[in-house]
């Protein structure tokens, strides 16, 4: 597993000063902020879920696609070893990809579809964060089906994310009496 230094460092290297790295920082941020939360609670590995969370855009240093930045974080970090990492990558592609899908984006042929706390923490927090700013699921959905208007097969899948995302922050909202939105809005 890598360290918040070591990830850091290859978001440096891959980010090379891009602005798209802000919304990595933030969505790490964010995303240890919601998992503090919930350590009161649950066993979450908070070392982890920072640099999952920090490296889940990784593959935008080669494309800005919505789906296959997944595939190249993916890619990137498992060829380095970084097995857990790339799964995020791959998996916080709209809040999961079942085998069939992740075939036709470029990947193996297996489910990408996050199971862990952290794993499901990442895409949840990615959806609250728009650039390097706070931001409401359902203002984010909103922005990512006009961006992304052309893309028929992100676009067919996108409603199934928005409902996976609104079941588990609904789920974590039950479990610690805090809105993550909130959560994640607060710095």
């Amino acid at each position: 597993m890598l360290t918040r230094q070591e990830s850091i460092d290859l978001l440096s290297e891959y980010g090379r000063g891009e602005g798209w790295i802000k919304h990595c920082f933030a969505v790490a941020e964010a995303t240890a902020r919601v998992g503090h939360i919930l350590a009161k609670r649950r066993s979450v590995d908070g070392s982890f879920l920072w640099s999952a969370a920090l490296l889940h855009d990784i593959g935008r240093y080669r494309t800005h696609d919505p789906l296959l930045h997944g595939v190249e974080g993916y890619k990137l970090l498992s060829m380095s070893g970084h097995e857990k990492e790339a799964f995020v990558c791959a998996s916080h592609i709209l809040f999961g990809l079942n085998a069939a899908e992740a075939m036709q984006t470029g990947l193996p042929n297996r489910d990408f579809i996050p199971r862990t706390m952290e794993e499901k923490l990442v895409p949840l927090v990615d959806y609250l964060i728009e650039y390097d700013q706070p931001t409401t699921l359902d203002s984010r959905f909103l922005s990512l089906r006009k961006r992304n208007s052309g893309n028929m097969f992100f676009l067919d899948r996108l409603d199934r994310a928005q409902q996976r995302a609104q079941i588990f922050m609904s789920q974590i909202e039950d479990e610690t009496g805090e809105s993550v939105e909130k959560i994640v809005a607060s710095r």
